[in-house]
C-alpha cells in the first residue's frame, strides 16, 4: 500500500514538473526572458522528494521506529 502511495505522489510531482515546464516554454514563446532555474528538472525534483522522505524526523535518533520511520523503511527510502 505504501509503494502505491509513493508512486501516486511521484505521478503528482511529475504532473507539477510537466506543467511548470510547459508554462516556461509558453512564456519563452511569447517572448519572456528566461532566467536560470525557470524550467523544472524532473531528476532534481525526484531526488529532492526522495531526500525529504529519507530525512530523519526532527528530534529522532538514527533508528526511527515511529509510524513514519517504519513507512519510509517499507518504501525503501530510509
Amino acid at each position: 500500500m505504501l509503494a502505491v502511495a509513493y508512486v501516486l505522489r511521484l505521478e503528482d510531482l511529475a504532473r507539477d514538473v510537466h506543467a511548470h515546464t510547459v508554462g516556461a516554454v509558453i512564456a519563452q514563446a511569447l517572448g519572456a526572458q528566461q532566467v536560470a532555474g525557470d524550467r523544472a528538472d524532473w531528476s532534481e525534483a525526484k531526488d529532492r522528494f526522495d531526500a525529504a522522505l529519507a530525512a530523519p524526523p526532527a528530534g529522532e535518533g538514527p533508528r526511527d521506529d515511529s509510524a513514519r520511520g517504519i513507512k519510509l523503511r517499507a518504501l525503501g527510502v530510509a
